[in-house]
């Protein structure tokens, strides 16, 4: 009967040749050795076929049995017959019947050749000597499966078949085992019934254990894959500074029977073009029970590359794969405006407007030259506009010094466009009120000199200058004196203009002094304090 391949355990060795110390040289070439055994056959023997060429010539070969590691002692010697050829290109063999019974499993051999010239060389192979198993009968249900419903029941019963001749036989007390470790033991007639979850690929396996050989029959069943959703942010983004750290952070789920269901344990591909990322490469971490996860990369060092990176989620045994893109990174020096400010504050109407500040560029400029900065304002501080732009030569400081008149209350900052190897940058807002100027004219404090206990006036006229200067009526106005010899301000009285724009108070003489009046800020216009008007009283 010509014997199947499957039921032969044929080694070809092909591990080093090893030289005991002693020889004067490489005597032995060209050695190999094969084991044949057929577990299937009545006599159970292993067939050991030896080729080698020696130019002194071959003397001797033996082979030792050793059980289950190549250290235990020689349980049985079994020496080699030339069968063919010469001693010094020849063909030796020889054979030995295992006890199966006794040492089932796996023998060493330790194959020794001697040759002529006092060397003596090792070949090891090995065989393992156990009963052919199988699973017959199985079965399983259901035949459909998804992540939400993974039980699958598997029956079956375990039979082992001694030699070819013979019926199978019940393999009693056999262990059945699944790829998620539940595990039962075959009954008196070899069946078995045992339950799979969470595992898209369920079998029931006999692990490989004393006179049993193993064996494993997988399950019939349809995977219904759930759609997997992948969402994920990037920061920063899109543009970051050379060595800086890039983390992304998302979210995995499934489309499952009631809706999202976060999934954990997932490890995620981060896909990051070659020379985008620095040494060290890209981390990742599993997503964790509510399907979050998160990834970093350090960018590269050379400044002006750029490339698109990718969250990608393989397709898994319950689950489909997908994808989300993060857009395209762009490595660029970081750029720094320093010192930025705009005054005076509050402005006079139609006044032009002063700003000042410093460009850098990190960790270095690159040779950059003619960098265009731009001076915005903004009413509502959402909607920019360009004020006005300066051009410098190099990165350094910057100033505005616009004749161009402001009339509304603004927001102002300076920006840096960026290039292909700076990163954009906006400096921090200034907020500028903008007022309308006021100017005492007329102011008189009168008459001059005065008799003691005598009537003073002061009087004066307010102007407000908007589009077109006009007197200030029913403002407040605030009266200050300062006698002769002091040099303190104080307030003697408050009143308001009239529709003209005048005010007009009278006080009682009684020492020299200085009057002034005074109009105070308010929301809408500056102050003004009109000259010192210095009455003498006699």
């Amino acid at each position: 009967m010509r014997r199947s391949s499957a039921l032969l355990a044929t080694a070809a060795l092909t591990s080093s040749l090893f030289l005991v110390p002693g020889a004067a040289h490489a005597d032995a070439t060209g050695v190999s050795l094969t084991l044949d055994y057929d577990r299937l056959a009545k006599d159970r023997v292993v067939k050991l076929t030896l080729g080698a060429k020696s130019a002194s010539g071959v003397t001797k070969v033996r082979a030792n049995m050793r059980y289950q590691t190549p250290e235990a002692e020689p349980y049985a010697t079994v020496e080699f017959t030339r069968s063919s050829g010469t001693d010094n290109d020849g063909v030796w063999q020889a054979e030995f019947r295992p006890d199966i019974e006794t040492r089932p499993g796996v023998t060493r051999v330790e194959v020794l050749i001697n040759t002529a010239d006092g060397a003596t060389y090792t070949r090891n192979s090995e065989f393992d000597d156990c009963y052919t198993t199988s699973i017959t009968d199985f079965s399983n249900s259901p035949g459909v499966i998804d992540i939400e419903h993974s039980d699958v029941t598997m029956r079956g019963r375990v039979t082992v078949q001694k030699y070819r001749e013979a019926a199978p036989e019940p393999a009693s007390g056999a262990k059945v085992r699944t790829g998620t470790s539940t595990e039962t033991t075959a009954g008196e007639d070899g069946s078995f019934t045992l339950t799979s979850g969470g595992d898209a690929s369920p079998a029931a396996s006999v692990p490989r254990e004393g006179r049993f050989c193993g064996t494993t029959r997988a399950a019939s069943v349809t995977v219904e894959r759930q759609t997997t959703v992948i969402t994920a942010n990037m920061v920063p983004g899109p543009l970051v500074a050379p060595q800086s750290l890039v983390s992304v952070y998302g979210r995995i789920v499934r489309r499952g029977s009631t809706g999202p269901v976060p999934v954990a344990g997932l490890e995620i591909q981060l896909d990051v073009p070659d020379g985008l990322h620095d040494a060290g490469g890209v981390t990742s971490t599993p997503t964790s029970a509510d399907g979050t996860f998160r990834a970093a990369f350090f960018a590269a060092r050379e400044v002006g590359r750029s490339g698109a990176v990718t969250v990608r989620l393989g397709e898994t045994g319950f689950l489909t794969g997908g994808q989300a893109g993060l857009g395209t990174v762009s490595i660029r020096n970081s750029s720094e405006i320093t010192g930025f400010d705009a005054f005076p504050g509050p402005l006079a109407y139609r006044d032009p407007i002063t700003a000042h500040g410093r460009l850098d560029l990190r960790p270095g400029d690159t040779g950059a030259a003619n960098l265009p900065v731009h001076l915005e304002y903004s009413l509502d501080g959402h909607v920019w506009k360009v004020w006005a732009t300066r051009t410098l030569a190099r990165p350094g400081p910057f100033s505005f010094d616009d004749v161009r008149p402001v009339t509304k209350d603004a927001y102002w900052r300076v920006r840096y466009p960026g290039s292909d190897l700076n990163m954009p940058v906006i400096s921090d807002l200034r907020y500028v009120d903008v007022k309308y100027r006021t100017q005492w004219y007329d102011f008189n404090a009168s008459p001059e000199p005065v008799k003691k206990g005598g009537t003073i006036t002061v009087k004066g006229r307010l102007y407000r200058f908007r589009d077109a200067a006009g007197p200030g009526p029913n403002a407040p106005v605030y009266v200050y004196f300062k006698a002769a010899g002091t040099t303190t301000y104080k307030q003697v009285a408050a009143t308001k203009t009239d529709a003209d724009g005048w005010f007009t108070k009278s006080f009682k003489a009684s020492v020299d002094g200085t009057w002034k009046a005074v109009y105070k800020e308010t929301s809408g216009y500056l102050g003004s304090v009109s000259q010192g008007d210095a009455v003498d009283v006699r």
